[in-house]
């Protein structure tokens, strides 16, 4: 007789005396006999995130050649060329908020979720917010419900308007949620459920470590299939540790955690690297289903390292154009490569990627001039089945960007009829992206 596991099954142990606890990938013994659903009938679940990021874009080098899926690549695009994620990834244009809004957290609020309280931007982060839940907390009301997290919250730069930000893209209950900023402590929270002391983490103590009782004594009631996947898992989660612990601590140099030079610049894409990492297991140990990124902050003074940029992001968008552009390119290279650790991400009898529906964004179009006509859009994955991906959609323009979200809400089975409210409420969804 095939032994069955439930898909919550964890490997327990303990951790310098605390409780430790790790997700295990969907394995032959959670499924079906033909791999294609949970051995219950479930059908395996669909995920949503958010990938946001502040400044908008230089027009001529966003939008891409030709419509369809032969569009050729524009120069902010090439990166989605580069990492090989074409075919997982529709280009949106043609997509506007209301004229009357016209700068940074306004755009935000209203790409996130569909809803703006009316007030004008004046630099602080609590203003021109939203005053409806963001895209993805309505999505974790559905698919957040029995999970470890039902969304977690994530920030790449830690810049601000002028300082340190900690606050992400996601709006609950009228204010924005905190964001985690470090890979190091996003790891002891969803493998170790608790923020260890530093002694634990001078001690080089692993939760690997901790479950390999729990581990073992699975892996003798498993099948030679499961065997290997629990092996292959363990080995790339230890590796994810080793990596995740080598990063400075925050409190080494508070304002450049990851390069601590004068100018402040941040090591972008390692610690994108990072979080993909971090959630694909997560996502595939169903820890959670829900994520936002909060790359940069609208009217973020990011700095640019990877790039060699010398000045924030928002000073860069108002005065060296070039230079914008290019943070907007690496800033696709870094969706990108999450896109693509999610594609590589085995599950079931397909992708993780597979059964996503992400969304990356920005605050406004143009952002010299804070226009938000012709906002840029990227949906990626497939929401197992409902998205169709791999080409260039140009609505005829005028559409209200928050179809956008309310496309993938209803993609991954969130039955809500509408999202947003006045001047950002959705009531269709874009038939373009549906299959």
């Amino acid at each position: 007789m095939t032994m069955r596991l439930g898909r919550r099954t964890f490997l327990r142990g303990l951790t310098a005396g605390l409780g430790a606890t790790v997700g295990l990938p969907l394995l032959e013994a959670m499924l079906d006999a033909h791999g294609t659903a949970m051995a219950n009938g479930e059908p395996l679940p669909l995920r949503l995130g958010t990938f946001f990021w502040g400044n908008g874009i230089v027009p001529g080098n966003w939008t891409p050649q030709g419509v369809g899926p032969g569009w050729a690549p524009s120069p902010n695009l090439q990166p989605l060329h580069d990492a090989g994620v074409v075919p997982d990834v529709a280009v949106l244009s043609g997509f506007n908020h209301d004229s009357n809004v016209g700068c940074h957290n306004p755009g935000r609020a209203l790409m996130l979720s569909g809803s703006w309280d009316g007030t004008p931007f004046d630099g602080a982060a609590g203003t021109s917010s939203a005053t409806r839940p963001s895209v993805d907390q309505l999505a974790a009301d559905v698919l957040g419900q029995g999970t470890t997290f039902p969304s977690v919250e994530l920030a790449v730069s830690r810049a601000g308007f002028g300082s340190e930000d900690t606050f992400s893209c996601s709006w609950r209950d009228g204010s924005l949620l905190p964001a985690e900023t470090s890979p190091r402590a996003l790891f002891d929270r969803l493998f170790l459920g608790f923020e260890p002391d530093d002694s634990l983490r001078q001690a080089r103590l692993s939760v690997l470590d901790s479950v390999l009782g729990d581990a073992e004594e699975l892996r003798g009631r498993l099948g030679a299939a499961d065997k290997v996947r629990l092996e292959a898992h363990l080995e790339s989660l230890r590796a994810l540790e080793v990596r995740v612990d080598a990063e400075p601590p925050i409190c080494a140099v508070p304002s450049a955690p990851l390069d601590p030079d004068e100018t402040g610049g941040e090591a972008l894409m390692a610690r994108t690297e990072l979080f993909a990492e971090l959630l694909a297991m997560a996502l595939v140990c169903d820890l959670t289903r829900v994520f936002s990124i909060r790359f940069t902050q609208s009217v973020g003074d990011t700095v640019f390292a990877d790039i060699g940029a010398l000045e924030g992001s928002h000073t860069l968008s108002h005065s060296n154009y070039a230079m914008h552009s290019n943070t907007v390119t690496h800033t696709i290279a870094c969706f990108a490569a999450l896109v693509r650790r999610f594609a590589d991400q085995v599950e079931g009898e397909g992708r993780l990627l597979d059964r996503c529906a992400l969304m990356a964004v920005s605050d406004l179009c143009d952002g010299s001039v804070h226009t938000v006509a012709d906002v840029p859009i990227l949906v990626a994955g497939q929401a197992g089945g409902a998205l169709q991906t791999g080409f260039h959609h140009r609505e005829a323009m005028g559409a209200r960007a928050s179809t956008v979200p309310f496309t993938l809400l209803r993609a991954v089975g969130v039955p809500d009829v509408t999202f947003g409210e006045g001047v950002g409420e959705a009531t269709e969804t874009v038939s373009a992206l549906e299959v």
